[in-house]
């Protein structure tokens, strides 16, 4: 799976961007949701990555659905804003226009994000970086069907609530081998990582 950050621009295009302000990984200034999309299109997103990377746009969350592989399931985190419904309403004509239901979770650290969502048919989970119990709890009030919370929020009570709830758990983020084996013996049921290709976990 491949996780995305949404965000909305001033004029109401979904765009994929992690970060609240432009300048760290672009040549632009500013936060996103301040800018114009026709702006942000012609930003470089790439080089601060790396050279060969120069020249990368940031993406429509329609552009990037079309661009991952359809055997490929996609997790966008919905960042928190006080545009929700708008964002809602983008974000439902886009999931359905990709016809991306079935292979989309939805994740945000905002419950106020996901309870609308519970009516259009997709996978839902709430993140936690604080409060874990009380998170917990939300989320299986909410009937998401997984929990992302920090890695050094893991416990095995927590694991074992939320999987008698049918809720899996997610931890964030683990590039450490060592931390990954850690977590995996514990039972969580998926990892975050900046680096898959380091992170190998045995069955």
């Amino acid at each position: 799976m491949v996780e995305l950050d949404v965000q909305m621009t001033r004029d109401g295009r979904l765009v994929i961007f992690h970060d609240d302000r432009l300048e760290r990984t672009t040549d632009g200034t500013g936060l996103v949701r301040a800018v114009r999309h026709r702006a942000l299109a012609r930003l470089d997103a790439g080089s601060w990555f790396h050279p060969r990377f120069a020249g990368e746009r940031i993406l429509l969350v329609s552009e990037a659905l079309r661009l991952v592989p359809r055997r490929m399931r996609v997790n966008l985190e919905l960042k928190r804003t006080a545009r929700r419904e708008a964002l809602l309403r983008r974000l439902v004509r886009a999931i359905r226009r990709a016809h991306a239901n079935r292979r989309l979770l939805l994740s945000s650290f905002d419950p106020a994000l996901l309870r609308p969502l519970r009516s259009q048919r997709v996978a839902l989970a709430l993140l936690c970086r604080e409060q874990p119990d009380r998170s917990l709890r939300e989320a299986i009030r909410l009937r998401c069907d997984a929990w992302h919370p920090l890695h050094t929020l893991v416990t095995p009570a927590r694991i074992a609530r939320a999987h008698a709830a049918g809720l899996r758990v997610h931890a964030w983020t683990v590039d450490e081998p060592a931390r990954a084996r850690r977590l995996a013996g514990l039972g969580v049921d998926g990892l975050f990582t900046n680096d898959p290709r380091r992170l190998r976990v045995e069955p």
